[in-house]
């Protein structure tokens, strides 16, 4: 832990802090990237996920939209409408929470750890990414040359 104990290394609550909110607030606020977002519509009233991603360097797109459907999904976003964009339309996001002090209070005391989180990439890759989806390299190779030897001949 680090903080003073609000969060986790993986940038999650505190698991006693955690216990301490409601049910919606546990997962919207439990991860960086999802307290990031609610800053950027709590400063903004309300945008897109395209504007919320210039906010948010050097997240991706995807990372954005997932956790903006999670904070959808929690009851602490809503949709208020939609702007077209090349290709279709977007939905413009609004922060249902921002009147909450818990809420206030806990963004504030995480905001310079969450940005630190953000911008710490390990590998090169972005920090949103789960390592449990990652395919291991091959811990040794097998070779066909007798596979190509017989189709090789075969055509002749």
């Amino acid at each position: 832990m680090r903080d003073g104990g609000l969060t986790a290394d993986d940038g999650r609550l505190a698991a006693d802090l955690l216990a301490s909110l409601e049910i919606g607030l546990q997962d919207a606020l439990n991860h960086p990237t999802r307290r990031d977002i609610l800053r950027v519509l709590h400063e903004e009233r309300s945008r897109s996920v395209t504007e919320i991603l210039g906010d948010l360097a050097p997240l991706r797109r995807s990372e954005v939209a997932y956790h903006a459907q999670v904070l959808t999904d929690s009851e602490c976003v809503g949709v208020e409408g939609s702007r077209p964009v090349p290709g279709g339309r977007e939905q413009v996001l609004a922060s249902l929470i921002s009147g909450s002090d818990q809420v206030q209070l806990i963004l504030r005391a995480t905001r310079h750890i969450d940005q630190n989180h953000r911008h710490r990439t390990p590998d090169g890759d972005s920090p949103g990414l789960m390592a449990m989806f990652r395919i291991p390299r091959p811990t040794h190779s097998v070779r066909l040359l007798g596979w190509r030897r017989r189709a090789a001949g075969e055509g002749h």
